[in-house]
């Protein structure tokens, strides 16, 4: 079966998209101190570290709001395209609950490498509430996409 141009492009566009994943949660960066002040923490605790951010003295850490908005939006819409994609690329995916276990195991997979490459001196954080967020997004995406896109 020929495999369409249209199909052939949103293909190239999620392994575009994973790898953007990958730059953006695996590849240390001179900001990641920056993007995230405690970086070098482990939360197995569900929400424990969002709720614990949000709920940190002014006083003593004016910027945090930004920081907790940052990283907890950051965090649902880095997975907003895939819950669009998936749909677009595969027909397997036009469900919820495969477009959820997707995400799942997409961040999952993203915090186990994070947790492994920590001894190697990468200073990413992991996080239970990143997985949360991430697969929220990949629900908020696949709800724009039955809510938006056309069917063919």
């Amino acid at each position: 079966m020929a495999t369409s141009n249209k199909t052939k492009l949103l293909v190239a566009s999620l392994v575009l998209y994973i790898g953007v994943i990958f730059a953006f949660t695996i590849v240390p960066t001179h900001l990641s101190g920056f993007r995230n002040p405690r970086s070098y923490h482990i939360n197995v605790i569900p929400l424990g570290y969002s709720f614990t951010c949000f709920l940190q003295d002014l006083s003593q850490h004016p910027h945090i709001t930004t920081f907790c908005l940052r990283n907890t939006l950051g965090n649902l819409a880095l997975f907003v395209p895939l819950g669009i994609l998936l749909p677009l690329v595969g027909n397997r995916f036009l469900s919820l609950k495969r477009v959820l276990l997707s995400a799942l195991m997409l961040s999952v997979g993203v915090e186990a490498i994070q947790f492994l490459l920590r001894f190697f001196g990468n200073p990413r954080a992991v996080d239970i509430d990143d997985v949360i967020l991430n697969a929220l997004g990949a629900c908020v995406g696949f709800a724009f996409y039955k809510s938006f896109l056309p069917r063919d």
